[in-house]
């Protein structure tokens, strides 16, 4: 199984005053320890432990057992871990809503729906349960960059949000506090393609006292390191487009010191501003009522479901004093 980089935050790349709504966001859910962790990883370990891991969840279904533990085998050597331990080893709450990942709706977002989450969020469906982010609001966007690359570490199109995701942001951009170390465990386990977190593993290993004596350890530094490069990557435009080719080794896609053989007059030039100006104020405007319209509608929907849920009440109580 591919061993994913561990990735970091750079310091001071995303300033508060500038991405208020993103660090509020990220800071109700107390997210923020695992954005600058920077440590040591072992590929080998990592590698060893993916073919073992298992789990145990008694704590999601009300007829479980209560108790939740992770257990791995190294070396003949069977180590458990529960949930207060990851939570520690995390530094995060051992609290909130319960999410198994996938596309399963936890059940206390039961007035979750794909179809106004996506019109929030401002993506749009391409095929099954796949959207497309490009149109996301900026401070939005870092949150699913984060999401993919550090607290929920995944290969593949990151410019792509699956069902998992839409739901995680969806609680997020609502302020429903979910329980990172569950949803983090659940997700070391789910992982059938790739396995990240390493920094989690190192950490994991050391607080369990895995004899780590002799293993090759994998250093982090700066190439693991998500910066302004990274950033622009969520971008359109030819700013974004040159870095992506300027990574894959292409070059710029249009020559140095080649004049464009097309040009416009400065007051056709003054008239097209005006006029882009005047439609981003609108559709500015437009999506604003837009917002506040499905905030209306996910009002009465959570109204009538909790009067289905008391209608409900009552006819259990009345067929049971019938009985």
């Amino acid at each position: 199984m591919p061993i994913l980089p561990p990735r970091f935050l750079s310091e001071g790349l995303l300033p508060e005053d500038k991405h208020p709504e993103f660090w509020e966001l990220l800071d109700h859910q107390g997210l923020r320890p695992l954005l600058f962790t920077r440590e040591r990883y072992y590929p080998r370990m990592m590698a060893a432990v993916a073919t073992t891991l298992r789990i145990h969840d008694g704590i999601y279904d009300s007829e479980g057992d209560g108790e939740f533990r992770l257990w791995f085998w190294l070396a003949g050597f069977k180590y458990t871990l529960d949930l207060g331990q990851l939570s520690s080893i995390l530094g995060l709450r051992n609290s909130g809503v319960l999410f198994k990942g996938g596309s399963e709706v936890p059940k206390r977002l039961t007035s979750f729906d794909s179809e106004i989450a996506a019109q929030r969020l401002r993506v749009s469906r391409i095929t099954g349960k796949k959207y497309l982010v490009s149109a996301m609001k900026t401070d939005h966007r870092l949150l699913q960059y984060m999401l993919s690359y550090i607290w929920l570490p995944r290969r593949g199109n990151h410019g792509v949000l699956s069902e998992e995701d839409l739901i995680i942001l969806w609680a997020m951009v609502r302020k429903v506090t979910l329980n990172w170390p569950y949803l983090i465990a659940r997700h070391l386990v789910n992982c059938t393609t790739s396995l990240g977190h390493g920094a989690l593993w190192t950490k994991i290993f050391e607080h369990l006292g895995v004899d780590l004596s002799g293993e090759e350890a994998v250093l982090v530094d700066d190439k693991n390191t998500i910066t302004t490069r990274h950033l622009n990557k969520m971008g359109r435009g030819p700013k974004a487009a040159a870095e992506r080719n300027e990574e894959a080794g292409e070059g710029s896609s249009h020559p140095q010191n080649v004049v464009s053989s097309t040009h416009f007059p400065p007051e056709f030039m003054e008239s097209f501003t005006q006029g882009m100006q005047s439609f981003h104020s609108s559709w500015s405007e437009g999506v604003q009522g837009m917002d506040q319209r499905l905030d209306g509608y996910e009002s009465r929907l959570s109204n009538r479901t909790k009067e289905i849920q008391e209608l409900g009440n009552d006819m259990h109580k009345f067929f049971s004093r019938a009985t």
